[in-house]
């Protein structure tokens, strides 16, 4: 009995302990950044590459976003007021390579209004759905598609709001 207290005691320690300086923007990963609201848990899916992304949704037959070894992706589902909207989160190595992935897909997924200096964009897009981006250190937020302003808005906020800023620009 004393020894599971103290196993119990050790493992609460672990999990409650504050991390160490400097360590929480480096163990932040892709699926940390999702936001619980709305979230549909089933719809949770590691994305490793272009074409595990094209089968959840699909953006391109080319790797736009970088997807590949070097890089953490996350997709999921969320339930807004007006319907559903598509979620995706990739981990970049650097702020520098999330930017400049930031600039390139930015400018070929929205009008040419884009700014690729601006930390995020919101615009409709052909389908007449919402769709916004948002760059916050290594992290790329895509709003991929949903039924409204205020719903893409308020997603891709959220998930900027949990995304650590990164030191390195």
């Amino acid at each position: 009995m004393r020894k599971t207290i103290l196993v119990l005691a050790v493992f609460v320690a672990l999990i409650v302990a504050p991390a160490a300086p400097g360590k929480a923007e480096e163990a932040a990963r892709a699926r940390d950044v999702l936001p619980a609201e709305g979230l549909v848990p089933s719809s949770v899916a590691a994305i490793r590459d272009q074409a595990a992304l094209n089968a959840h949704y699909y953006l391109a037959d080319e790797a736009v976003l970088g997807l590949g070894r070097k890089t953490d992706a996350v997709f999921a589902r969320y339930r807004t007021e007006a319907g559903e909207a598509l979620l995706l989160v990739v981990a970049y190595s650097s702020a520098v390579e999330a930017g400049r992935v930031y600039g390139r897909f930015g400018g070929d997924f929205f009008s040419e209004t884009f700014d690729p200096m601006s930390p995020r964009v919101v615009e409709m897009i052909e389908t007449g759905d919402w769709a916004g981006a948002a760059r916050k250190g290594r992290f790329l937020i895509v709003v991929l598609e949903a039924p409204d302003k205020a719903g893409c808005e308020g997603l891709l906020r959220r998930a900027e709001d949990k995304a650590p800023a990164d030191k390195d620009k």
